[in-house]
């Protein structure tokens, strides 16, 4: 389960973060290997024309997401979502489930990330937000 809403504004200082410490894990146990649940995660942008139905889907991923992901507001049109250790087609299975509980009250786009994609997290939100349009 998710415990907050966090400022976007947080957003790249909490991926850095989060990759600083799965990069020292992995080199304290010799790890050279890519293991999907450690260096990939998806990021996702949902879209809602009414701050009603933002505000329910709110409740529902406060509900069932894991406590290793992360939901980020901006304003009440839009929320990004941070699913790590999780690919395009896992979030994409998840954000149909929401949507459809939701009665498909918004529209999302997916894009799946690594460490090395990730140093400009302003374009990815940007370019996200933009395909929504």
């Amino acid at each position: 389960m998710a415990q907050q809403i966090f400022d976007l504004s947080c957003l790249q200082s909490l991926i850095n973060y989060s990759f600083a410490n799965i990069s020292r894990i992995k080199k304290e146990l010799n790890l050279a290997e890519t293991i999907n649940s450690l260096d990939f995660f998806c990021i996702a942008i949902l879209k809602f024309d009414d701050a009603k139905d933002l505000k329910y889907t709110v409740e529902i991923l406060n509900k069932l997401l894991r406590n290793s992901d992360a939901f980020f507001s901006e304003g009440n049109k839009f929320i990004y979502l941070v699913l790590p250790g999780t690919d395009r087609l896992g979030a994409s299975f998840v954000l149909e489930d929401i949507k459809e509980f939701s009665d498909n009250k918004f529209t999302y786009k997916v894009s799946e990330l690594n460490q090395e994609n990730t140093k400009d997290i302003g374009k990815i939100l940007f370019d996200l937000k933009k395909s929504l349009s």
